[in-house]
């Protein structure tokens, strides 16, 4: 066979050539389609997210100049928003009409129970802006006769206590501006302030809170002849029937019980991390019963306090209490945290 007639002979591989590299290009068209569509899916979120914080602040800045009907069906709107509508709410509550100042009110605490459900990282991010922006509204209102002024203090008494719940310190900027609030004296119009009330020799305020105790605080005493009382033990929660409590009076001398005997202290779950940190004062918190019992507590950043210390400890009793406690954790995190311990 000459060189004319091996030239003219076809590549028995061509074949095979030409489908491998229809095939890349196939691959490299549809690389450049998923890239574009990736590309393109980013660009329309972010858009979307620019175009509804555009909106909010449209709303927000406008806000002053609408009807009290369209006031009140923003702060609808600004409720669905989620976390970026959160500042136009808090700001409604300085507002000159009384409706929307007291539904502002009204909403911000809904969303406060709402935020409960949340894991505990965007309960905490909601509850700092819901504070920071009470903060700065607290300066806008000056009168402590305004009505705007109680609801103002009624939501910073309830963002305190969330900050706190949060992991927040009592040294934060935020939290000691809330105090301030709190601590600011509110009066009704056409009322003396306290001061004046306590001087001329009416009940104190806290009287005025039930009428049945008023008049405690009168001095002189109307008797001057002492009244004794026999000692009993009080007891602030139901015990079993068969718990025996040292030192309890007998119901008569002739009544008969069984002997006295000491009962180990019963654990009570803190419901915020400074309650936790005031029972680390005085409670044994080195037992693991204890970690176990703040297993039932109310906030996640103690229930997730208790079971890192239980993970790290190991023992029999405690894996057993992180086992029984996983069927019921409602909080993400939380649950991740015990399966990872469990599952060593």
């Amino acid at each position: 066979m000459d060189d004319y007639e091996l030239e003219r002979t076809p590549n028995p591989f061509s074949a095979f050539a030409e489908s491998r590299n229809q095939s890349r290009r196939h691959f490299a068209s549809t690389a450049k389609y998923l890239t574009f569509a990736f590309v393109l899916f980013g660009i329309v979120t972010a858009a979307q997210v620019y175009l509804q914080r555009a909106r909010l602040a449209e709303i927000v800045s406008g806000f002053s100049q609408l009807t009290t009907a369209e006031k009140l069906a923003q702060l609808e709107r600004l409720k669905t928003s989620g976390i970026d509508g959160i500042p136009g709410i808090v700001a409604a509550i300085a507002d000159e009409k009384p409706e929307v100042s007291a539904r502002s009110a009204e909403l911000l605490e809904d969303l406060s129970r709402q935020w409960m459900t949340l894991p505990s990282e965007q309960l905490a991010e909601r509850r700092f802006i819901f504070a920071d922006q009470l903060a700065a509204v607290s300066g806008t209102i000056s009168d402590a006769q305004d009505p705007r002024w109680i609801r103002v203090q009624e939501l910073a008494r309830l963002a305190a206590r969330d900050l706190l719940d949060s992991g927040c310190a009592e040294n934060d900027a935020t939290y000691r501006r809330l105090m301030q609030v709190i601590a600011t004296e509110s009066t009704a119009p056409g009322h003396p302030p306290r001061d004046a009330i306590a001087e001329t020799g009416q009940p104190l305020p806290i009287d005025l809170v039930d009428h049945e105790a008023a008049g405690w605080t009168d001095w002189p005493p109307t008797s001057t002849t002492p009244t004794l009382y026999r000692r009993t033990v009080a007891t602030l929660d139901p015990i079993e029937p068969s718990d025996v409590v040292l030192n309890q009076p007998a119901d008569n001398e002739g009544s008969v019980r069984s002997d006295a005997r000491l009962l180990k202290p019963r654990f009570r779950p803190a419901t915020t991390l400074a309650d936790q940190t005031k029972q680390r004062k005085t409670g044994d918190v080195d037992s693991t019963s204890y970690w176990i019992a703040q297993l039932q507590s109310p906030s996640p950043f103690v229930r997730k306090g208790a079971v890192t210390e239980l993970a790290k400890r190991g023992d029999r009793s405690s894996l057993a209490a992180l086992r029984q406690h996983f069927q019921h954790e409602s909080d993400e995190t939380i649950r991740q945290q015990i399966h990872s311990r469990l599952e060593r």
